[in-house]
């Protein structure tokens, strides 16, 4: 250890005493060194670790605490540096203050990359994961009380507090490296109580614009965070959140389609397929140009949704055993077993659409269910046993009087209104019996399009004008 090292730190600490939060010395003298700090030590001490820590003032340095333990994080080279850095993070982890890091995000940044790395190294993604989610939640805390504290503010006094803090201050949740970071950890933990926790802390709260602390990324934090978010979704079984997170991939404008928006489009086109038996549609302000680099860098998987709406289930399932060596190598071939099970019941209700009744043999010729892996034995017991598993009301199994097997079952494709109840029947438009009935419908439908347009016109103009949404074409020009 050197002099020169201690005093570095010391110099920190002292500095950061000096310049509490908020004031001018702290965004003159202690942000500047921040921005500029390179770490002082060639190994790590913990003498100065521990020195440098119980001299700051965690209450209003916390940016101080953060910059040392990852200082400590990058030079721990053994697993006894390693457990006194993250039990120094562990401390860290409930001082985090909001204003300190939007003066300095880098800091985060920084720590982020550090406990890659330390993951990488000591597979200890869950315990990780667990200190990022408590920084992650005081974080958000944080951001929500501001932006509630900032709205019930009236007057000039608030308009000057919202300018003093900067363009992206007080939007509410806003995406950190940190919120990244805890999502890739919680992926690499594999534990499923994990994911609950991350799905509750992170990503069911809701975001508040499309900003990010760290400008810089703005748009590739955006796009990063949905695609971890939706794999955390899927892993739970959230289909239907995790195709809500993989469609914001596309919510950006953009000059050029990325690796990202690719690896989502993989993903969304395989997703949709079983959640909602066709082939996922882009916004439609997504560029036509950006959507045919995706189709090309994704052919194999357009094809199989093609084929999937267009041809039967053995074909498709031929399509996906071609295809396997390429949904390895995307990481992607356990998405498709995971939502296999979904995909016959897409088959079976297309059936409906031409029948209104069908045998069980020829429901089994057309959709080629048969060549399923679900239909292991018996081919058409398991088709009777997973149409039974569907509980759709529009698809109904009959055993006609005098059979027993499977194969002599009758299944009958209803309309799926004519399972609402009464009471629902007499709420619903078939109680309307004349023309005078109708009229008031359309017109109070009609009503109701036109505030909704000029809500969209008055809010399109609301965005051309907000300083959020000329931040994000910056990022893309």
């Amino acid at each position: 250890m050197s002099t020169d090292s201690a005093f570095s730190y010391e110099n920190l600490a002292a500095t950061a005493k000096a310049a509490p939060s908020g004031t001018t010395a702290f965004h003159s003298t202690l942000v500047p060194l921040l921005k500029s700090w390179k770490t002082p030590l060639y190994s790590f001490n913990a003498e100065i670790l521990d020195n440098a820590l119980k001299s700051v003032d965690a209450n209003t340095c916390s940016l101080v605490y953060l910059q040392i333990t990852t200082d400590a994080l990058k030079l721990a080279s053994t697993a006894e540096h390693v457990e006194l850095s993250l039990a120094a993070l562990a401390h860290v982890s409930t001082k985090v203050d909001l204003y300190q890091l939007q003066a300095c995000p880098r800091v985060m940044h920084h720590l982020a990359l550090a406990l890659k790395s330390i993951g990488m190294e000591t597979q200890e993604h869950e315990r990780i994961c667990q200190l990022l989610l408590a920084m992650v939640e005081q974080i958000n805390l944080q951001m929500i009380s501001t932006r509630h504290s900032t709205k019930s503010k009236k007057g000039k006094a608030a308009k000057t507090k919202l300018e003093s803090l900067g363009a992206d201050s007080n939007r509410g949740v806003r995406i950190t490296p940190l919120h990244i970071e805890c999502l890739k950890q919680c992926l690499l933990a594999r534990r499923r109580q994990l994911h609950l926790q991350t799905m509750q802390t992170v990503i069911q709260v809701r975001l508040d614009a499309f900003g990010s602390l760290t400008i810089e990324t703005r748009a590739r934090s955006f796009m990063e965070y949905h695609l971890y978010a939706s794999m955390v979704c899927i892993g739970l079984d959230e289909f239907e959140w995790a195709l809500q997170m993989l469609y914001l991939v596309f919510a950006l404008p953009a000059r050029h389609a990325s690796t990202i928006q690719v690896a989502a489009y993989k993903r969304l086109l395989l997703l949709n397929l079983a959640v909602n038996g066709k082939k996922a549609k882009l916004p439609s302000f997504f560029a036509g140009s950006h959507l045919r680099v995706l189709e090309n860098n994704a052919a194999g998987y357009v094809s199989l949704a093609d084929m999937f709406t267009s041809k039967s289930m053995g074909q498709a399932m031929s399509k996906l055993q071609e295809m396997q060596a390429t949904l390895e190598n995307d990481e992607n071939w356990g998405l498709v077993n995971r939502i296999l099970h979904m995909m016959p019941r897409h088959f079976i209700k297309r059936v409906g659409s031409a029948y209104s009744s069908v045998g069980m043999q020829k429901l089994m010729d057309i959709t080629g269910f048969a060549f399923c892996p679900l239909a292991a034995g018996d081919p058409f017991a398991e088709l009777a046993q997973y149409i039974q598993n569907m509980n759709d009301p529009s698809v109904v199994l009959e055993q006609p009087a005098g059979t027993t097997t499977a194969k002599d079952a009758i299944v009958r494709f209803t309309d799926a209104r004519a399972t609402i109840s009464a009471a629902e029947q007499r709420s619903s438009t078939d109680c309307i019996v004349n023309e005078q009935q109708w009229a008031m419908l359309v017109s109070e439908k009609a009503k109701e399009l036109e505030e909704l347009c000029q809500h969209l016109s008055k809010l399109d103009r609301h965005l051309g004008l907000t300083k959020e949404c000329v931040f994000i074409v910056k990022d893309q020009n």
